[in-house]
């Protein structure tokens, strides 16, 4: 039941915080909160990290596909492969997030800008390397443990 509760948290955070991103730009305009992180509203229209501008409607009809894919691949992990689920979750939970955007505005808003990283980003695109990372660490101690 957790993975699925993550998917509805991971996807409402993202929702939530670029509705609070944009009425906070339109009232505040670009903000430098920290050294390290500040609030700076741009458009994609490609993929992760603004690559491939123009691409936006591929990568919806693309990410409709993967998204069913990971969710059906979810549905038939073992739960004793929690940190798998967990990793899944959030991977589908930010890429429904930055689907609404693609679905509804043809582009996905990012607002979140560190020196730390290149490019601005969003709370799903966090989710999705997050849930990428605890995926790809699930699986290499997986094999390890099988091995």
């Amino acid at each position: 039941m957790l993975p699925y509760f993550l998917i509805l948290l991971a996807f409402l955070s993202d929702r939530l915080s670029k509705s609070w991103a944009a009425a906070y730009y339109a009232e505040h305009g670009p903000t430098t909160l920290h050294p390290l992180f500040s609030l700076r509203q741009t458009y994609n229209r490609g993929v992760a990290l603004g690559l491939f501008q123009g691409i936006g409607p591929i990568i919806g009809w693309l990410s409709i596909g993967v998204v069913i894919g990971l969710f059906i691949y979810l549905v038939q992990t073992p739960r004793e492969l929690r940190w798998l689920r967990v990793g899944l979750a959030l991977i589908i939970g930010g890429a429904l997030g930055n689907l609404v955007d693609r679905i509804t505005a043809g582009q996905v808003l990012d607002f979140i800008e560190t020196p730390l990283r290149s490019g601005v980003f969003n709370v799903a695109d966090m989710m999705i390397y997050l849930g990428l990372l605890l995926t790809l660490l699930a699986s290499l101690f997986a094999r390890e443990v099988a091995g």
